[in-house]
């Protein structure tokens, strides 16, 4: 009892100082906040630093994603969006289609050398076109084996991880080589990334509030539609995340400041959750090919979204903060851009993060569906 009220504890506490104290240190700038949550919980689990109840690691994931998608959607200005310009509309495009063509091509390639890839195909769809809730979202609605949950998540951090020292080094001069400099976005305004503050307090509330009356809604209908909610979690996150775009279109509701905080810190707490639920002593031992396949599908997408950025003449900042968005979400968009040194970028990052978010959820059910079809 008393491990358990631990492990809550740093789950539900453990995001505060990394969300408003360590993302403005030099620390912060080199490693994310949803880097160092995943590096807590993974060091708990892999170091038996206390003991862990893997009811509560998987409850704490499921619930936060659940809540964050809502919050995370009520800012998503679709019709906006497509006000971008072209190149960038065009190569998160490239991003998405890149996604879909590695995941379904090496989930025929790995298939007989991977039990269901399908599952871990639709999985790292989510979180290579939206994020960690994606990821997340996807797993649920899938009804993902806490097995196969816990490995992915493992290798798809394992791998992001090294990319993204590449993107916060090298990249820049590396792809500086055959994409074109940077000419601007159509406004060409310099946004910078809004600060947290406990003014907006009332916002968080409300913000709250309708995202709980969304999930309460979604449970509702699904309760009412089949009288259980057992294996109905395909149509509960997908119902959730429909409510969820369909809300941004209420007047006021895209403008509720500090929902986008809130969504934060719950992903925080999903990835401090979902870290204790990988093990990097499993994967070495009987993993390897999954790292490999999900190292496999990961470079595949970069070379894709590359080339035909090159190919269509899109500029380098452009192309990595768009593929950045694909990849790993708005949470890293500020990241990259300093990298870059070009703060112009960011807003065009978030923008194209936060559709990611919307459609990740949607796409990594489809193609889990097609490639169970064909492959099962």
């Amino acid at each position: 009892m008393g491990y358990d009220i631990l492990q809550l504890a740093v789950i539900l506490l453990a995001p505060l100082p990394l969300q408003y104290f360590l993302k403005d240190t030099k620390v912060g700038k080199v490693l994310s906040p949803i880097v160092m949550a995943y590096a807590i919980g993974i060091a708990i689990a892999t170091f038996d630093i206390f003991p862990l109840n893997l009811k509560i690691s998987i409850s704490a994931s499921e619930k936060s994603v659940m809540i964050a998608i809502p919050l995370l959607l009520f800012g998503a200005d679709i019709l906006g969006w497509f006000k971008h310009s072209r190149s960038t509309v065009l190569s998160f495009f490239y991003a998405v289609l890149a996604a879909l063509i590695s995941c379904v091509l090496y989930g025929f390639i790995f298939n007989g050398s991977i039990d269901q890839v399908w599952d871990y195909s639709g999985m790292l769809v989510g979180v290579y076109t939206g994020g960690t809730a994606n990821l997340g979202a996807v797993g649920i609605a899938i009804e993902a084996t806490e097995n196969a949950f816990a490995k992915i998540n493992s290798v798809e951090i394992l791998v992001g991880g090294i990319y993204l020292l590449f993107l916060t080094s090298f990249a820049p001069a590396f792809f500086g080589k055959f994409l074109k400099k940077y000419e601007g976005f159509g406004d060409g305004e310099a946004i910078e990334e809004e600060k947290f503050s406990w003014k907006n307090w009332k916002h968080m509330l409300m913000a709250i509030g309708l995202s709980l009356v969304i999930v309460a809604i979604t449970i509702g209908v699904t309760l009412m539609h089949f009288g259980t909610l057992e294996e109905k979690s395909t149509f509960i996150i997908i119902l959730l995340t429909s409510l969820s775009v369909a809300s941004s279109f209420i007047p006021g509701v895209e403008k509720l400041k500090g929902s986008f905080d809130v969504a934060d810190y719950l992903l925080l707490v999903f990835s401090i959750a979902a870290g204790m639920r990988s093990d990097f002593g499993d994967i070495f031992e009987s993993g390897g090919m999954l790292l490999f396949y999900t190292a496999c599908t990961w470079f595949t997408v970069v070379i894709i979204h590359t080339f035909l950025s090159w190919l269509s003449k899109i500029d380098r900042d452009t192309t990595m903060i768009t593929c950045t968005a694909a990849l790993y979400g708005p949470a890293f968009i500020g990241q990259i851009a300093s990298v870059l040194g070009n703060k112009k970028i960011v807003i065009a990052g978030m923008a194209t993060g936060i559709m990611g978010y919307a459609i990740g959820t949607y796409l990594g059910v489809m193609v889990q569906y097609i490639l169970k079809y064909f492959l099962a």
